[in-house]
């Protein structure tokens, strides 16, 4: 792989031969996609910058990688099938997603990131959740 690596808002559909380095952000647990009785697994992936993106896995993929892609590690990522996010399937903020596939290279990185993890959390007190319960304002951000 090259050494030249592109942030994730650089990466947009139809693009080829590019790699990030992320790292793992979150992580949830397969479930049956909505529409769909294909399994999914949808991971955020956050680069350098904090920027994040929503990549899923589907069916046997799901399987394939669950030894890959662990929480909190950083990786190497390229040639992930990069398309426009719908707004009903989206899980966090961002304008494409990825979805991860046989034909996707992960390479495994010996970075630690956990700084960059931590410095992109910010808390709300639990005492203060009162005053967002008939709000409209996202408190996850």
């Amino acid at each position: 792989m090259s050494n030249e690596f592109q942030l994730i808002r650089e990466v947009s559909p139809g693009m080829t031969r590019w790699t990030v380095n992320v790292v793992v952000a979150e992580k949830f647990s397969p479930r049956i996609a909505q529409k769909s009785p294909t399994k999914c697994q949808i991971l955020i992936l956050m680069d350098s910058e904090g920027s994040t993106v929503q990549a899923t896995l589907y069916g046997q993929n799901i399987t394939a990688f669950q030894d890959e892609l662990i929480l909190g590690k950083t990786y190497l990522i390229s040639n992930a099938l990069v398309k426009a996010t719908s707004a009903e399937y989206k899980a966090k903020s961002g304008e494409v997603q990825w979805t991860i596939s046989r034909k996707t290279r992960i390479r495994r990185v010996e970075e630690n990131n956990s700084n960059l993890l931590i410095s992109t959390y910010s808390f709300t007190d639990f005492e203060d959740l009162p005053k967002y319960m008939d709000s409209n304002i996202d408190i996850s951000k």
